[in-house]
């Protein structure tokens, strides 16, 4: 009796525990037998349907609950399950308190029975949690498929299993065909072979890190990529990496190139500086603060205007508008001060700095002492002027000699002739010859003692006076010399250094044309050509001389260059060019070397006024 007791409790504890796992998984059972038209539903499964079984309606109710779209299917499965003793579908239905449900139904013909039993499954949350995953891993596969970087999974053995669009680029195999399943060690470069493989197997046993090295494609393109990887579980339970990858090829070039020019700043022996929109100094390198004293402590911070002299500090407006508009001033010559107020001679060359997308912020400044080339160039200039002073004395002294010889032979007919008035005569004569050598001799003092400072001038006076100085050699070469004055507009210039300029050009053409050779020289009215179209002067000495090479034309106005061998000083040009751009001008030279029509031309053009804009002109030349 005792034994029945205990089998039976052990039996109703296991239907109590049966049951509660069928309500807990979401279980219902069923018995339908249409030859007799009946139907029961279980506990549970009313409570899946909503339905009470107390209701003689529940039938009707769950039929008009199944989805519209799906009832048709499920009559038609219920009576093709009927007939053939087994049945088995998925329906939709609408609960009245918790909305659209998903059942799995099964059930089986009990043997020699009409009837059927079975199960009926509520599968609403694997649905709805099989969709989130399918939707979970469209979305995922969007994402590795549309990002940039490369997405990739290695096997511990190296094996490429997967890899995305991007990646595929990066390799240069758009289809994929020639990487995937293949060893993905032989394509990394085999400088870093060692140690990818090293890392693939570190994450391959659980670990996560991140590896720079390069690949090269199968076209032979080579890329450096930026690698961050952490393990990943593939289906068969072995461990891969998964990794996303990036192309920092660009970004590494530009490390090196920003880390090569930062060491060229460093150990260059010009300043190199670099500055806001503002003028407030942003960089300063080693040879900035040996040329102008400040430390980058002190510097870095402050105004650019520090090192410049107060009378130049339009210098920073204006070229700080250079700038803004995207312009590059190049050796713009200028002064400025040192920390113990010092002042120096600098060439600056001032470009844009430009953020990624190209706008404007700031400007590198290259500075060059040039303090000890100025001095060097103002020695030249008087090692010139010196030459140009023997040169000019000679000519006076052979110009001098033949009026003297007259003054002389004059005195003495006076002294031996008893007529008064031919004494007379012979005085008036002497006078005569002793003008023409006072005016020579103020001419050549003129030209040593001019003005240094711009005064209201005009060049055809000063050709017309040095012409009478080389009068003598134009007539012993019988030299066709044509003056052609048309128009002498009034220029603003330094007067000696315009007489220095006609002096070294006439010259030359002197030297340069042969014997019964022609000159012509020319002063005329003129507007600069370019886009400033200045009004001032154009000067322009042609002769008929043999011509100059194209290959030495652009040599003429360097120093010590001389086509003359060992009569020139070689520093004319370059003086007469220092002189012209002084003056905010231009010079240049044309030339032929045909036989029989050889000739050169030196065209020079000033501007009526140089003197408001003298740092101004400077400054815009450069640009």
């Amino acid at each position: 009796m005792k034994d029945k007791v205990t089998t039976r409790t052990a039996l109703g504890q296991g239907e109590e525990r049966l049951r509660r796992a069928r309500t807990a998984a979401h279980i219902g059972t069923w018995e339908w037998d249409p030859a007799r038209d009946m139907s029961s539903l279980s506990a549970d499964l009313h409570r899946i349907f909503g339905t009470d079984p107390d209701d003689p309606e529940y039938s009707r109710k769950w039929a008009s609950r199944v989805h519209p779209a799906d009832w048709e299917n499920v009559q038609q499965w219920m009576e093709e399950g009927y007939r053939s003793g087994s049945m088995e579908f998925e329906y939709r239905y609408h609960h009245p308190e918790t909305g659209l449900r998903y059942f799995f139904c099964k059930g089986h013909r009990v043997e020699h029975e009409s009837r059927m039993s079975g199960l009926l499954l509520d599968k609403t949350d694997h649905n709805l949690a099989e969709e989130a995953l399918r939707q979970s891993e469209e979305r995922f596969r969007a994402i590795v498929e549309t990002t940039p970087e490369c997405v990739k999974v290695v096997t511990a053995d190296g094996t490429l299993l997967h890899i995305n669009s991007a990646g595929l680029a990066m390799l240069g195999d758009e289809e994929g065909g020639m990487v995937v399943g293949k060893s993905f060690y032989d394509l990394v470069a085999p400088q870093d072979r060692d140690k990818f493989r090293q890392f693939n197997e570190r994450i391959c046993r659980g670990d996560r890190g991140s590896l720079e090295f390069d690949i090269i494609g199968v076209q032979g393109v080579r890329r450096h990529l930026e690698s961050h990887a952490a393990p990943f579980a593939n289906p068969d339970g072995t461990i891969a990496q998964l990794a996303v990858a990036l192309d920092i090829t660009e970004r590494k070039s530009a490390e090196e190139a920003r880390y090569r020019l930062a060491a060229i700043v460093e150990s260059s022996d010009d300043a190199i500086v670099s500055k806001d929109l503002n003028g407030i100094v942003t960089s300063w390198n080693a040879a900035a603060e040996k040329m102008f004293g400040y430390t980058k402590q002190e510097i870095i911070g402050q105004p650019i205007t520090v090192i410049i002299p107060p009378e130049l500090q339009q210098d920073e407006q204006l070229i700080l508008e250079t700038i803004t508009r995207g312009e590059s001033v190049d050796h713009f010559e200028t002064v400025r001060l040192t920390k113990n107020g010092e002042r120096i001679e600098v060439s600056l060359t001032i470009s844009p700095v430009r953020d990624r997308a190209g706008g404007i912020i700031g400007a590198a400044k290259i500075a060059r002492d040039i303090t000890g080339q100025k001095k060097a160039e103002q020695t030249l200039r008087m090692t010139e002027r010196l030459a140009a002073a023997g040169k000019l004395a000679a000519t006076v002294a052979h110009e001098i000699n033949n009026p003297l010889e007259a003054v002389q032979n004059l005195i003495y007919l006076a002294m031996h002739r008893a007529s008064r008035d031919d004494v007379r005569d012979y005085l008036s004569a002497a006078e005569e010859e002793l003008d023409r050598i006072s005016h020579l001799t103020r001419q050549t003092l003129s030209f040593y003692r001019g003005a240094t400072e711009p005064t209201p001038t005009r060049l055809g006076p000063l050709a017309t006076s040095l012409l009478s100085t080389f009068s003598s050699r134009i007539r012993n070469k019988e030299i066709d010399l044509q003056p052609q004055i048309k128009q002498d507009p009034e220029i603003i210039a330094v007067s000696n250094e315009m007489r220095q300029l006609l002096a070294n050009l006439i010259r030359n053409s002197i030297d340069a044309v042969p014997p019964k050779g022609r000159i012509r020289i020319r002063v005329s009215a003129a507007t600069e050509p370019g886009g400033r179209r200045r009004s001032g002067v154009r000067l322009t000495v042609a002769d008929s001389g043999p011509g100059i090479p194209k290959s030495t034309q652009s040599k003429l106005f360097e120093p010590f260059f001389t086509t003359k061998k060992d009569v020139g000083t070689g520093l004319g040009l370059w003086v007469s060019k220092n002189i012209v751009e002084k003056h905010g001008g231009s010079i240049q030279v044309k030339s032929s070397m045909k036989p029989g029509r050889s000739w050169t031309v030196f065209s020079v053009f000033l501007p009526a006024d140089s003197r408001p804009s003298m740092m101004e002109n400077g400054l815009k030349q450069a640009v």
